[in-house]
């Protein structure tokens, strides 16, 4: 496809979310119970997620685990982006997921407080429709960590108009949504067959919007790099505004058979180091703050670093704040992409360590590359040649 900006190309400007509190712990407790994975100190299971009294690889014999209070899961959403639904509407601060494929609101019909959300009220909305016996459940390992009934109404995204998009409104929400500040509900990029209204599912707004002809299969986006320039397109890429060259773009193809983005990323280098697994896939979640690796590629990043150890209390990989990061890199399809050395680093985790933002993925079968792989790189999806395309950014690569 050619990586050029469509007359129709959409920018949607990204937002920091103020309700994001830049927690390691919490971060890694999220991925684990979003993918119900073990790593070494946490274990997601059922909506839940448990954390080892001593740390430890072994899945047969876990030792005595205590519950993480929801509270200690929650608040790592960097970014929300303002989507409008209805007519006249409302304006939602949503978060972009490439990782799952409901469009969820908090809304009217939620049974319980809405302090601090904007909710959709589809009886103020003159092109809203119920979708009769339509109902919905999303969760990370949970069936009923967020569930409700759905409808139909026209979403603005940017200046992207969509008519007859199911927006799947929030009845109940469990304790862990509840505490989350900073965004109104969820819109999922991934692939249209994970999305949960049954008894038939409904089509992503990617998946709308081409049915519809309204614009290209394909999206893109390039996260704020600290100069407050953070973007997403719809319906084509815009190369020059996130700082790369066309030609820099690299396709590969993607597996969606799962649902996600998911690809071949079989190496990864550690001061140019080669780590080979053969094999080895990975997905760009921007659901997922983290990223999310092999515990192969996990110890080599950090014995690399004097004094980096794996810390009961933070969850997982810490390492000395003054410490030099190693110059890290992900294969994604044939080419390697090094992780910015200013966002190696997630968080402080006290006593002079920081929290590394490169953890094991435990027993999870694929990698996860969050947003801290994403800063680094220029994300294209196109979904109509089912195909993710990759540019290095580098402006904040070194340290």
């Amino acid at each position: 496809m050619s990586s050029k900006l469509s007359p129709k190309t959409i920018i949607i400007p990204l937002t920091k979310n103020s309700g994001s509190l830049r927690s390691g712990p919490a971060a890694y407790a999220r991925a684990a119970r979003r993918y119900n994975f073990e790593s070494p100190v946490f274990i997601g299971s059922n909506g839940v997620v448990f954390k080892k009294h001593t740390p430890t690889t072994d899945a047969h014999k876990p030792g005595p685990v205590s519950e993480v209070p929801a509270q200690d899961v929650q608040n790592d959403l960097e970014y929300v982006v303002d989507v409008k639904i209805g007519t006249p509407g409302v304006t939602l601060k949503l978060d972009f997921d490439t990782g799952s494929s409901d469009l969820w609101v908090w809304s009217s019909e939620l049974r319980g407080s809405v302090a601090g959300h904007t909710i959709y009220k589809p009886s103020a909305s003159s092109t809203a429709k119920p979708v009769s016996g339509a109902t919905w459940n999303i969760s990370y390992g949970d069936g009923s960590s967020a569930s409700g009934n759905v409808y139909t109404d026209t979403i603005h995204i940017g200046s992207l108009t969509i008519p007859n998009q199911g927006v799947e409104l929030a009845e109940k929400l469990s304790s862990s949504f509840l505490q989350e500040d900073g965004s109104d509900g969820l819109l999922g990029l991934a692939w249209p067959d994970i999305n949960t209204v049954q008894p038939k599912p409904v089509l992503t707004p990617v998946a709308n919007a081409i049915k519809q002809n309204l614009a290209q299969g394909i999206f893109s986006v390039a996260l704020d790099q600290g100069d407050g320039n953070g973007f997403y397109t719809f319906g084509g890429v815009d190369a020059a505004k996130a700082g790369v060259q066309e030609s820099d773009i690299a396709f590969t193809p993607v597996d969606s058979s799962e649902g996600f983005w998911m690809f071949n990323s079989e190496s990864a280098t550690v001061n140019g180091k080669k780590i080979s697994q053969s094999g080895n896939t990975a997905i760009l979640d921007t659901g997922t703050t983290l990223a999310l690796v092999s515990d192969e590629t996990t110890n080599a990043i950090y014995a690399a670093i004097p004094g980096a150890k794996i810390d009961q209390q933070q969850g997982g990989w810490v390492y000395p704040t003054k410490a030099k990061v190693p110059t890290v890199a992900f294969a994604v399809g044939d080419k390697l992409f090094t992780v910015n050395q200013s966002d190696f680093g997630f968080g402080d985790a006290g006593n002079g360590m920081t929290f590394g933002g490169i953890q094991s993925r435990g027993n999870n079968p694929f990698d996860i590359l969050g947003d801290v792989f994403l800063k680094s790189i220029y994300a294209v999806f196109d979904q109509t040649n089912t195909q993710i395309g990759v540019a290095q950014r580098t402006g904040n690569v070194a340290a």
